[in-house]
């Protein structure tokens, strides 16, 4: 469905990702893996199509994506780290604003439904009449999800959603993106965190740029010689990004996202 080819960047003169390939089939879950300022929202951010990258492809569907973002844009859901939602407001009413924002032309009707489907799906009725600044940190995530999740997106693209989260909340969360892409959606999700790697279908990690593993779960710790997940950061410190992309090109795992 997704599916991207050497993909580079540069801002300010600086390479922030180098010759990365990606791709995303439909129902996966994928989580973006990385120390900080590796480049995992700057990938996402190129995926998605919101911020091209200034080299390589992205395909949509067999589409050049940003030939047809105009076209395929809807398709497409992208949470920020940051909360995007006016916290003053209650849940239902975050939702149904942004349902007239984004929906303008459905009747009235459909968009009351499609809120209250979203405000299920969420987990959060027994919410929906809390305001956002009186919620837990991972209900405000959700509810950031949810305005996204209105226009029913092929794709959802999430940057650190369990930043900040304690690891009750943190696992909720990722639970809720399982229970998501088993039902069909594709989601991917840049992460610091290491402990539900478990629910992911695959991991890709990035180190300054560059693709140094992408595969499943169960490959990542045999791969990079650790026995716990947590150790795979400091292995990365063991070779220079190079050494990680050029390891990685010459495992089996590449040939599966050529």
């Amino acid at each position: 469905m997704l599916k991207a080819r050497k993909i580079g960047v540069q801002l300010g003169g600086v390479q922030i990702l180098q010759s990365v390939d990606f791709h995303a089939r439909e129902g996966e879950l994928i989580g973006v893996l990385g120390p900080s300022g590796s480049g995992k929202s700057t990938l996402l951010l190129a995926l998605s199509g919101f911020r091209p990258a200034n080299e390589g492809k992205v395909t949509f569907d067999g589409k050049d994506l940003y030939e047809s973002f105009d076209e395929l844009k809807t398709q497409i859901g992208f949470v920020p780290q940051d909360d995007i939602v006016p916290t003053a407001l209650k849940v239902e009413r975050v939702l149904g604003y942004a349902a007239e924002l984004r929906l303008p032309h459905e009747p009235v009707e459909e968009r009351e439904a499609r809120v209250n489907r979203v405000i299920l799906k969420l987990g959060l009725g027994e919410r929906r009449d809390v305001r956002v600044s009186s919620l837990s940190g991972g209900q405000r995530k959700r509810v950031n999800v949810g305005v996204e999740l209105l226009s029913n997106p092929t794709v959802l693209f999430a940057v650190d959603p369990t930043s900040g989260l304690v690891p009750a909340l943190e696992r909720s969360l990722t639970v809720m993106f399982r229970k998501m892409a088993d039902a069909g959606s594709t989601i991917v999700v840049s992460t610091l965190s290491m402990s539900s790697l478990d629910l992911y279908d695959r991991l890709a990690v990035i180190v300054k740029g560059r693709l140094a593993f992408f595969g499943p779960p169960k490959d990542a710790k045999p791969y990079f010689g650790v026995e716990d997940f947590t150790r795979i950061y400091a292995q990365l410190e063991t070779k220079s990004p190079a050494e990680w992309h050029n390891h990685y090109q010459k495992s089996p795992l590449a040939t599966h996202v050529k």
